[in-house]
């Protein structure tokens, strides 16, 4: 549909709350109206389900067979026009630890690309996550490439990143990292903390200096009990951090999960994908960037057992936590549009049902699979 002014009539999920019966006027791209008027002789369109602001992504490596660590501009835009099917309408292209020249390849491709007008999911920036992670928990992240961070390469990246990068994962306990807090809380980038070993005081030693975040929450760090108090426990602990989650029931349990929200309440948490591009393939043993990976059952592994990110799209993360954690609709949407949207820098113009908003949604059937996706006003993905 290319229709430059119409309306919306149905259940709209904005804000931590649900508003029934609503009326929504979109014209040229914007939200200009949200609340109750007569249509019947308007152009509208009639919604079963639910109204809710586009998914935005903040930490996916790739979609449909797809890597941006592959740092090919068709394998971006595929991951684009891809998107829209899981309700995601804005991303972060997501690294991983590489050699300095490969990720700097990859940041190019990206400021290119979040400078382009493109009709499928519209990519707002980059999360660093390596090469600044400790080799202790690593993942399937390649251990050569990963490393102490140096104050003047991180300088060189953000050189010629400009202000592309929205996100960086680092370890804040590795030599120099300090110092490179500073920096880049000093650029306004988000610093998470991820495959990390460190302790409870150091992560809030890292926060006076402007650790914000945690990347993929109880994954990529140390188990805690009542005598060692981990990363994983400071992310529960210190309301300052804000949590990124992988809800596939494989990387969280579902009750740890209703834990952390119960600690940190809605506001401090973010649902994430972490999809490696796996999403679509069949159960088996495949070969992905060079590393043999298992797929069962929707669980990615490396042999050894180890995760290796996740096949999850963030449709099914929403549906997830609704379904097993018991986290109302309005909240699990919460942490996948606006809450993101905050970290993206894009908050006064996305991941809300507001007047002077992009016209960005998602419509979830009463089963919450996405029926429709909108960007920009217009539906790119129709079920």
């Amino acid at each position: 549909m290319m229709c430059n002014h119409f309306y919306l009539h149905g259940n709209v999920v904005t804000d931590k709350r649900i508003d029934k019966n609503m009326i929504i006027e979109i014209k040229d791209g914007k939200i200009i109206f949200v609340g109750q008027k007569n249509i019947e002789d308007l152009p509208y369109y009639q919604v079963e389900g639910w109204i809710c602001p586009g998914f935005i992504d903040t930490h996916i490596h790739g979609l449909n067979g797809q890597d941006f660590m592959d740092r090919t501009k068709e394998g971006f835009y595929r991951i684009q026009n891809g998107l829209p099917s899981f309700g995601v309408t804005s991303f972060l292209s997501t690294s991983r630890a590489a050699t300095l020249e490969d990720i700097k390849t990859f940041l190019l491709l990206s400021k290119q690309i979040v400078s382009e007008k493109h009709s499928g999911a519209q990519l707002l920036g980059v999360h660093l996550e390596g090469p600044w992670i400790n080799q202790k928990f690593k993942g399937a992240q390649k251990a050569e490439y990963i490393l102490d961070p140096v104050i003047e390469e991180v300088q060189s990246i953000l050189q010629m990143a400009g202000d592309a990068i929205r996100i960086v994962t680092l370890a804040p306990e590795l030599p120099n990292a300090t110092d490179v807090i500073k920096l880049l809380k000093g650029k306004n980038i988000a610093i998470s903390a991820g495959h990390t070993d460190a302790s409870y005081e150091e992560m809030e030693m890292a926060i006076k200096y402007g650790l914000s975040r945690v990347t993929h929450c109880f994954n990529g760090m140390g188990p805690f009990t009542h005598r060692n108090l981990t990363a994983a426990f400071a992310a529960l602990d210190l309301q300052e951090l804000h949590c990124e989650l992988i809800a596939d029931g494989f990387h969280v349990h579902s009750k740890i999960i209703e834990l952390l929200y119960k600690m940190k309440g809605v506001d401090q948490i973010t649902l994430i994908s972490d999809c490696t591009g796996t999403n679509q393939l069949l159960d088996g043993c495949h070969q992905i960037g060079g590393k043999t990976i298992y797929k069962i059952g929707g669980k990615v592994s490396l042999a050894n057992g180890s995760l290796a990110g996740s096949s999850l799209t963030l449709d099914k993360a929403v549906q997830y936590i609704i379904e097993n954690s018991r986290i109302p609709i309005e909240e699990a949407v919460q942490m996948a549009s606006y809450n993101p949207a905050i970290v993206c820098g894009v908050s006064d113009r996305k991941g809300r049902i507001a007047v002077g908003y992009d016209a960005d949604l998602v419509i979830l059937s009463n089963d919450l699979e996405v029926a429709s996706t909108m960007i920009d006003g217009n539906f790119v993905y129709q079920r």
